[in-house]
């Protein structure tokens, strides 16, 4: 996830929030919808990832890469 995602609120504010922000804003169902590169993904719609799960990737790290 990129330093900071641009992301439209439930009361029609679009703003540019940091990672925590944004995963405290979409956790507080506040969130209706938030950019990715390929397109806008639409809470309720597209599919997220599971917000349960605990991610501890650093920041840049390149998941896909075997080991």
């Amino acid at each position: 996830m990129p330093l900071r995602v641009n992301v439209e609120l439930k009361d029609g504010a679009v703003c540019m929030m940091g990672r925590k922000s944004f995963n405290l804003f979409l956790s507080l169902d506040r969130v209706s919808a938030f950019k990715r590169a390929n397109g806008w993904v639409v809470i309720g719609k597209d599919q997220l990832r599971d917000l349960d799960k605990k991610h501890n990737y650093p920041l840049f790290a390149d998941r896909r890469a075997t080991l």
